[in-house]
């Protein structure tokens, strides 16, 4: 008896515990759906129909990897609405089914389903040519306006975002309240809308920041100069798909310019060689309806090293600011101080290893002249400094902790005989 009361009570719990899974599975699959990973929804305000315009939502129309669900003829387009960006980072390609703004009363859908790309965006927005208030999306999206006319109280709405992807429906609160300028009528109460791209649920983040970084860097001529330019909103917030041009106004590379897209991280970069030597100006900007929005100006330094390639080298001991260095000669493994010993002394002072050196990296030469050392050096001239030199069969080599930047005295010559020298000037790394 007592064993078949154990077995009815153990089937009892398998029943219940079956149906407590099949419970939960059912209440899970009731749940509503996750966004995809790497799916960006941001919200904004487009608005040229009122004066003064200082922001607009950028990417827009035109921009790069932007799929544009809007008025199209955008220069003789009059916006004065809402607007959504889906931007997808998930990898591959999604499919964007709908996207329905609701505030208030009013439901804004209707805009055509697409398959947008790994790293594009999907904007919609106002498709008709000029604005009307109303319901009647997707031609109308004058979201600031519902519920707010004809005074400008606060109204208490929080628009709602909903995007379908793969069949997937999502739900995003605007909670801070970009879609509907705040609760009041932005063009009525305070001036233009317009307000830049913020992602959906934070801010408004109205305007726009443009920065260049590095402020200064230093490379030999021939060797490539990266800037790169990042791009957000005033909250801090990456900004994507934004083309970028760059320009070089002021040096001895002025002229040239460029253009990147920004990424995922709001960036993008600019990189050229540099043909010859003085300080270059770089400049980036980015335009929109409102304007051009510039960046501070960074500095690229272009210095020379021994011409045709290669550098001449001097002791750690004696990189000392101001100072004479011997950079060239028979003698250099007696004249140039290493704080690791003497050099061997076939090593006459010039490497030819290392067609772009830099601090941190390491050099190689051969003995004497079968280095090749040029036949004439310029007035000033980068220098490497060097704590060790060590000689492995024919191949001499050695480290770079620094380089200076060296003005040369006269009588150098490609024969060791002929010494190199030059003051110590200025320290570049």
């Amino acid at each position: 008896m007592k064993r078949t009361f154990q077995r009815a009570a153990s089937r009892l719990a398998t029943v219940l515990g079956l149906g407590f899974l099949l419970a939960a599975a059912a209440f899970i699959g009731a749940m509503p759906a996750a966004a995809a990973s790497g799916i960006g929804v941001y919200v904004g305000y487009a608005d040229s129909s009122h004066p003064n315009v200082t922001h607009f939502p950028t990417p827009w129309a035109g921009s790069p990897n932007v799929i544009f669900e809007g008025c199209p003829l955008t220069s003789a387009c009059v916006f004065d609405a809402g607007a959504v960006q889906v931007i997808n980072n998930s990898g591959s390609a999604v499919t964007v089914n709908s996207v329905a703004v609701t505030v208030g009363s009013c439901t804004f859908s209707g805009w055509p389903s697409v398959v947008l790309p790994n790293g594009g965006s999907l904007i919609v927005t106002q498709t008709a040519p000029v604005p009307t208030e109303g319901c009647s999306g997707p031609a109308q999206l004058d979201s600031s306006d519902i519920g707010t006319l004809p005074n400008c109280a606060q109204d208490n709405i929080v628009p709602v975002v909903e995007v379908t992807i793969n069949g997937t429906t999502t739900s995003y609160t605007d909670s801070g309240k970009v879609l509907n300028t705040g609760g009041t009528d932005g063009g009525v109460c305070s001036g233009n809308e317009s307000t830049q791209w913020t992602k959906v649920g934070t801010g408004p983040c109205a305007g726009s920041q443009l920065s260049l970084d590095p402020s200064t860097q230093t490379h030999g001529v021939g060797t490539t100069a990266t800037v790169t330019a990042t791009f957000t909103n005033t909250c801090g917030q990456p900004l994507q798909n934004v083309s970028v041009q760059f320009a070089i106004p002021a040096g001895p590379n002025a002229g040239r310019t460029g253009s990147a897209t920004t990424n995922a991280s709001g960036q993008a970069t600019f990189s050229y060689v540099g043909v010859a030597t003085g300080t270059d100006t770089v400049s980036a900007s980015v335009t929109n309806t409102a304007g051009t929005i510039p960046t501070n100006n960074v500095n690229v330094i272009w210095i020379a090293f021994a011409p045709g390639g290669g550098a001449f080298v001097i002791g750690d001991l004696e990189d000392i600011s101001g100072a004479q260095a011997y950079w060239w000669g028979a003698q250099w493994w007696k004249a140039d101080h290493l704080s690791s010993g003497l050099a061997p002394a076939s090593f006459k002072g010039y490497e030819n290893g290392n067609a772009s050196p830099w601090c941190g990296q390491t050099w190689t030469t051969r003995p004497g002249n079968s280095s090749k050392p040029p036949k004439s050096v310029p007035s000033v001239m980068a220098v490497l400094v060097t704590s060790h030199v060590t000689k492995n069969g024919p191949v001499i080599s050695g480290d770079i902790v620094h380089i200076v930047l060296v003005q040369t005295n006269r009588g150098y010559a490609a024969n060791p005989g002929h010494i190199g020298t030059g003051k110590i000037i200025a320290t570049i790394c």
